[in-house]
């Protein structure tokens, strides 16, 4: 039997381990959680580490669009954008029905994971991992890793001239649980990608003033009263925040919505991939290593439908494992790699990072995989259109999208149940 590692059991991580655990009369399967329980990014207050989460986030994404393509949620939730402690309740869940556990080593931090030998291109690897209840230290050998850790760990603090003069706070979104912290304060919040705009709606009906730093274009919703545009941070000295434009503020806290850069500690030099502009170089559809193409990632990618993508990929990589479809060479997957790059970043003019961004691509991405894998999954065809609407509706109004319902009807469309107004206005 081949033994294969996963890293991780969150959304990604118990993606993974159920598609493997599909052939598990074929493979001896091991999961490793530094937590004490699955879940991940959706734990809130995590005694064993710390998460970017807090009790009120709600998804951005519809709870149909959400479930994983073979465990939909309950039909009876009515509510469209879920809170976190359904999400929770949901993947325990998931791991119960689809029996994950079993293959889950609790409490087990990744020390190192590392090239043991090589014959003919074929990799041997070897996971050094420590109990943290014993505090021993073992190695696991293995001919596959799948490493599913998300990216939402390391965080990405920019540098800006003068930050170390602020006389102010700088905190990171990563540490907000509740507004209460934020009462009567005059805040500059910077970015406004998902999370910043988040906790935006939390906490500008408590905030005195909050000036909303960032360069997208497409975000031009009507702020309330206390709250208003700016761009982006040129520098700092003193008490003195100076934009761009030149435009001069004060306030009691710097608040960094500047989300995170992915990082793999525990992967060796001799097989830690080459991370440029926070963009994962050289792999094959987005997840396979092609240096090292037992090594696997499931989840980078961001702005899509993560549970349906991590679904996908975990049924690719499962299919390659167990050979059920043949190995791609390495000039296919480097050509396949330079393609992808050049369509999505070079000639659309967009920074490297933009290649994990997939937002609308990945419905093509989508396709790609599941005919390459030959495992099709229910909602495609509704789900783009769910994820289409849902997205427009953001950009046009970001503190009230999420009061929307919408209902399934079936494999190819959808009903409005209630929309505010103001997404019927032109």
């Amino acid at each position: 039997m081949k033994e294969v590692v996963v890293i991780g059991a969150g959304p990604a991580g118990l993606a993974t381990i159920k598609s493997l655990s599909e052939y598990k009369d074929e493979l001896n399967i091991t999961a490793y959680e530094i937590s004490n329980r699955v879940g991940g990014i959706w734990v809130n207050r995590d005694s064993h580490r710390q998460t970017p989460m807090y009790d009120t986030l709600r998804t951005n994404n519809t709870k149909d669009m959400l479930a994983h393509p073979d465990f939909p949620l309950p039909p009876d939730i009515q509510e469209s954008f879920l809170p976190q402690y359904m999400i929770l309740d949901y993947l325990e869940n998931f791991a119960r029905h689809f029996q994950l556990y079993d293959f889950i080593k609790f409490r087990h931090t990744v020390l190192n994971v590392d090239i043991l030998s090589s014959v003919n291109g074929v990799e041997k690897w070897n996971v050094m991992v420590r109990n943290e209840e014993t505090g021993a230290v073992t190695n696991k050998k293995c001919d596959a890793v799948l490493v599913a850790t998300g990216h939402e760990t390391e965080m990405h603090i920019p540098e800006v001239d003068g930050m170390k003069t602020f006389t102010g706070e700088i905190i990171h979104t990563r540490y907000f649980q509740d507004s209460t912290y934020y009462v009567g304060k005059t805040i500059v919040l910077v970015g406004a990608g998902f999370s910043g705009l988040d906790i935006f709606t939390e906490i500008h009906t408590v905030a005195k003033k909050i000036y909303l730093s960032h360069h997208d274009e497409r975000i031009k919703a009507p702020l309330p009263e206390n709250s208003e545009y700016v761009p982006d941070v040129a520098r700092l000295d003193g008490d003195d925040i100076i934009f761009t434009d030149g435009r001069v503020v004060q306030a009691d806290i710097i608040l960094l919505a500047t989300g995170y850069r992915y990082d793999f500690p525990f992967l060796s030099e001799n097989c830690r991939p080459v991370v440029k502009d926070d963009h994962v170089t050289n792999i094959y559809r987005m997840m396979v290593d092609i240096e090292h193409p037992s090594l696997y990632y499931i989840g980078l990618n961001k702005l899509g439908l993560p549970f349906r993508e991590f679904s996908m990929q975990a049924d690719l990589a499962t299919a390659f494992i167990t050979e059920r479809i043949p190995a791609v060479s390495k000039e296919e997957m480097q050509k396949e790699y330079e393609e992808r790059y050049k369509k999505y970043v070079t000639d659309p003019g967009l920074r490297p990072k933009d290649f994990h961004i997939v937002c609308l691509t990945q419905f093509e991405y989508a396709d790609t995989i599941m005919e390459q894998s030959g495992r099709q999954k229910p909602g495609r065809v509704v789900s783009e259109k769910i994820y289409r609407r849902v997205m427009g509706n953001a950009l046009k109004n970001f503190l009230k999208f999420k009061k929307s319902i919408y209902r399934l009807v079936d494999e190819e469309n959808f009903e409005v149940v209630y929309e505010d107004p103001v997404y019927s206005e032109p």
